[in-house]
Parts: structure tokens; C-alpha cells; sequence
């Protein structure tokens, strides 16, 4: 028997493979969390240096010399105080605007701004360092996105700090904080504002990621090294001396040796796992070794597999939805939001969207029977199968009707899951759906209102197997808007066991029916918060909204479809 090598290489293989992987998502992790940090500690700082330059606007009652647009004695101490803020704090720019017409929102002037000793020391006259009141500001130093945040700002009468990351041909990427100035009859008359580059962030963030990079070099190459050494001593090299050991003994057997002489050379293994009983029968049993090897290393590999997916699917449970939105930043032929919040720790409804190909869009919505963890592992093994299902490309009907037969089959704990399930062809807006058992869908077409969608129901997905699931089709147009919930919604109970019940659900819906599905899912889970209120939380709040926004040509192999 020629001597098997390529194992060493499979190994050393799967273990470089593995350990870059684990490396760069924790490093891919790590990154995104300390960029949110720094991010956060800058919009904090920026907070902070806000409010003493606020502070000091109302102390000098800055807000009247805007209102007057005048520059009393008061004005240069003012100005005087946001200097020595200025001149202690990590920022580019400090200075406070106007609208010298509120209603026009490029009427924007400058009122006063500080500068630091070094600024000061320059040489310049003062009237080329400082800006006074009255000042235009510069065309190119605010972007019309940023105009627009801060003329509403001012419009709005708005007493909280606000953060802004901007861009200015003038002054490039900054991140703005802003506050409104108002003045002594508590009318809004400006905003003071603080700017620090960007690119100092980016400075730190750069910092890191060599810091990780490197770190993360040293440790794959210590942990491959290692692991390599320890799979050759306790792994590869037992395997090797058991396949030496059995060729020279099968060798023998070709050869016609005597029984009395087939004498199996012992290998002596470190320690007391399965290669010492796979030595031990291969020893005992060495006129069946190739097929005995064969059988352990099957089985041994399905054990392996099944205990790493349960291990991994209980990690999994708790971020199997979709929760990152906008969910696909490139596509603006639809604007889609989702929420859940479980009764318990975990929940037995689910929803999930996901793209089939180019122009397909799949939409699912599903209550488990049960609450609690079994709810949440049928959710799971529920949720897997009809994406499966989906993503071969089958009708919604075969869909279900597959997930149906999927669950039946070895269904012991007789539980099942209602779900409404649907396909939207992006290109023409049109919808192909099914109702197994689950809630009235709510629809609002384009200029109405929301009202229920009485669909045909067909049997829940696991309670009885042979259902053939009936589907329909919905055309929707740019504008039209689709709701899905669970029952967890309508039947929401206050301290007195009272139901929010579905008319009221579809109140809250058009209370904005125009507003976006975020919006419209927020105002939804207030409605059921400001009627149950202190009561305890029966079942799963689940809801999901669509808005179809226009139709879309699809390029490529998918049109032809």
C-alpha cells in the first residue's frame, strides 16, 4: 500500500484557512466597534465643548446681539471667552451663524468665531482673522444637506445638541455640532457651532487597524504552529504508524502468510480516544481493517458534524433575523423595516426577507405554536427549511408545500407554524402569496389608507401532511404599502385582559399611512405600549412593512426569466 501523505496537508490547510477566517471577522468586529467608540467619544467631546460655548452665549445674551445684529462692548468679551474655549480644546473651528432671512435657508451669515494664541499670533490684522457680524458666509462652506439640517434647526426652535457629519467644498469632512441660540424673548435667532476634521478620526482608526493587523499576524502564525505540532504528535502521526502497521500486515496477507504468522505490529498510542480503539480493533480485526476504518471515520465525522450544528445553531437563534436596515443600500425599488420583540427570552415568531435572485424578493411572516425554547428551535428549523425551499426557485405553493412535508415527516412534538409567505417580482411589482393559516395581511395602495387583506387561508405548515397550499397574486404599484404582524399584535391584553384587537392596529397605521415603514412600525409598537402598558407582554410582537417604490428594469439573464 502506498503511503498516504496528504493528510498533513488537508490538515495544515484547513487550519490556515480556518484561523484567517476567525481572525478577520474578529478583527472585522473589533474594528467596527472601535470606530463606533471613537465616533461616540468625538460626538461626546464635541458635546461637551457645545456646552460652554452655549453657555457663555447666554451669559453675555448673544442672542440679543444677533436679534439687533449689533456688536456691543459685551460682543468681544463674548468673544474673548469662546477664544479661551477654543484655545483648550482639540477642535478645528468654533462660530456661531444666522439666517438673515429665515426663510431663506441661503441667507446664512456669520456672527462671530474664535481662534486660539497661535491663531492670534500670526501676525495677521485682526480683521482678516476675525469674522464679525454680519459676515456672508462663504458659497462652498456648508453643503445644502447641512443648510437644510440647521435652517431647520433654527426653524424649529430646537433647545437640544445636534451632531451632523458633513462635507463642505470649503472646508472638506467635518463633524459639525450644532445648538440653537435664542435670544431674550426665547425666540430662536442662530446656532453656535463646533467642527472637528474627520480625518483625525480616521487618523486613529488607520492606528488601529495596524495595531490589529499586526497582533492578528503573530497570533494565526503562533496558533497554526501550535496547532499543527500538536495534530502531527496526537493526530497525524498515531494515524500514520496504524496505516503502516496495517499495510505491512495486509502485504503479508497478499503474500499468503501463514495465519499462525500474521502477526499485526502493535502501535502504541499517547492517548485513551478513538485512535486507541481504532489501534485496538484494528489489531482484533485485522482481516476487515480497510472496511472498519472506513465505517469509523464515517460515523466519527457525522458525530462531529451533528454536535457542531447544534453548538452552532444555538448561537445562531439569537441573530437569525434580519436586523441591519436599510437591509440592501443599493436597491430603491423597495423600503422594507422589521421588528420583533419576544414574550420571553427567545420567541417562536419569526419573520425574514431575503433576495432569491436580481429581481425576487421573498417576504415571510410565522408564528410557532408554543412559546418558550421549543417554540424558538422549531422557529429555527421552520425558518431554515422555507428559505431552502425559496431559494431552489419554486412556486410559493411547492414552497410550502415542501416546508409542509419537511415538518410532517418526523414532527413528534406536534407542534406547526402559521405563515404568510410571498414573492415580489421587483421588475413589475407583482406579488405572489400565500396564507397558511396566519394573519389577514394589511394593505394600503397608493393615496388610501391601510385596510385588511381578507386572503384564502390554508392549513398551518406541520399540522397535517398531503396540504396543497393555494396562492394568489397582488399587483402592487409605486406607492402601495404592505403590512404583515403576527397575532401577538392584535391580540396584545391590557391589566384587564382586554384586546388591542386589529381595528385598532389598523388605526395606528393610518395614523401616518404616508410615512415610512419604520415609522409606521414605530407608531404601531407605541399603540400597543400605550394600551397594554404595565401589563405583562403575553405573546411575540412581530410586524414587518413593505413599500414598493417603483418598478425596475433588470439587466443580464434574470430578465429572460
Amino acid at each position: 500500500m502506498k503511503k498516504v501523505t496528504s493528510i498533513k496537508t488537508k490538515v495544515a490547510l484547513a487550519a490556515v484557512v480556518f484561523m484567517c477566517i476567525l481572525t478577520a471577522t474578529i478583527a472585522g468586529i473589533g474594528y467596527k466597534l472601535y470606530r463606533d467608540s471613537v465616533t461616540e467619544s468625538y460626538e461626546t467631546y464635541t458635546d461637551t465643548v457645545l456646552e460652554y460655548a452655549y453657555q457663555a452665549s447666554v451669559k453675555y445674551s448673544f442672542g440679543d446681539m444677533i436679534a439687533a445684529r449689533e456688536m456691543p462692548e459685551q460682543y468681544e468679551k463674548f468673544r474673548s471667552e469662546l477664544n479661551t474655549v477654543k484655545d483648550s480644546s482639540k477642535i478645528e473651528y468654533l462660530y456661531a451663524v444666522y439666517f438673515d432671512d429665515i426663510e431663506d435657508m441661503h441667507s446664512l451669515h456669520y456672527a462671530i468665531n474664535a481662534k486660539t494664541k497661535a491663531e492670534l499670533s500670526s501676525g495677521k490684522p485682526l480683521s482678516e482673522i476675525y469674522t464679525y457680524m454680519g459676515k456672508p458666509c462663504e458659497e462652498g462652506a456648508f453643503h445644502d444637506d447641512t443648510l437644510k439640517i440647521l435652517w431647520g434647526a433654527v426653524k424649529n426652535g430646537s433647545r437640544e445638541n445636534g451632531t451632523l457629519d458633513g462635507y463642505s467644498d470649503g472646508y472638506g469632512h467635518m463633524l459639525n455640532g450644532y445648538r440653537v441660540i435664542f435670544d431674550s424673548n426665547d425666540k430662536p435667532v442662530g446656532l453656535i457651532c463646533v467642527e472637528i476634521d474627520v480625518s483625525r478620526i480616521n487618523v486613529e482608526l488607520n492606528r488601529y487597524l495596524r495595531t490589529v493587523i499586526l497582533i492578528a499576524s503573530s497570533f494565526v502564525a503562533v496558533v497554526i504552529l501550535a496547532y499543527l505540532f500538536n495534530t502531527q504528535r496526537f493526530l497525524t502521526g498515531p494515524i500514520e504508524r496504524i496505516a503502516e502497521s496495517s499495510d505491512s500486515f495486509v502485504r503479508k496477507m497478499q503474500a499468503n502468510t501463514e495465519p499462525e504468522e500474521l502477526v499485526f505490529d502493535e502501535v502504541r498510542i499517547r492517548s485513551n480516544g478513538e485512535l486507541r480503539v481504532l489501534a485496538d480493533n484494528v489489531k482484533s480485526l485485522a482481516d476487515s481493517v480497510a472496511s472498519y476504518m472506513t465505517n469509523l471515520k464515517a460515523a466519527t465525522a457525522e458525530k462531529e458534524r451533528i454536535s457542531t450544528e447544534l453548538e452552532l445553531a444555538t448561537r445562531i437563534q439569537e441573530s437569525m433575523l434580519p436586523h441591519i436596515f436599510p437591509p440592501y443600500p443599493d436597491r430603491h425599488e423597495f423600503d422594507i423595516y422589521a421588528m420583533m420583540e419576544p414574550a420571553r427570552e427567545v420567541g417562536g415568531d419569526f419573520y425574514d426577507f431575503f433576495l432569491i435572485d436580481n429581481d425576487h424578493l421573498c417576504l415571510v411572516m410565522a408564528d410557532v405554536s408554543g412559546k418558550g425554547i421549543p417554540a424558538a428551535l422549531f422557529m429555527m428549523i421552520s425558518k431554515i427549511i422555507l428559505q431552502s425551499c425559496a431559494m431552489l426557485g419554486q412556486s410559493v405553493s411547492d414552497i410550502l408545500t415542501k416546508t409542509n412535508e419537511a415538518l410532517c415527516s418526523n414532527n413528534q412534538v406536534e407542534m406547526f407554524v402559521t405563515v404568510w409567505l410571498g414573492i415580489l417580482e421587483i421588475s413589475t411589482g407583482r406579488l405572489t402569496c400565500a396564507n397558511a393559516g396566519h394573519e389577514y395581511p394589511v394593505l394600503k395602495q397608493k393615496g388610501g389608507e391601510f385596510a385588511l387583506y381578507k386572503d384564502k387561508h390554508s392549513f398551518a405548515v406541520g399540522g397535517m401532511e398531503g396540504i396543497r397550499y393555494k396562492e394568489y397574486t397582488l399587483q402592487l404599484e409605486p406607492g402601495d404599502k404592505l403590512f404583515l404582524y403576527t397575532d401577538g399584535v392584535p391580540e396584545a391584553t391590557d391589566d384587564k385582559q382586554q384586546m388591542f384587537t386589529t381595528e385598532r392596529m389598523i388605526a395606528a397605521l393610518n395614523k401616518e399611512p404616508d410615512a415610512k415603514p419604520e415609522v409606521l412600525l414605530e407608531n404601531v409598537r407605541k399603540a400597543v405600549s400605550g394600551f397594554v402598558k404595565d401589563a405583562e407582554q403575553f405573546d411575540d410582537l412581530t410586524m414587518l412593512c413593505i413599500e414598493y417604490t417603483n418598478h425596475y428594469t433588470i439587466k443580464g439573464d434574470v430578465s429572460d426569466e
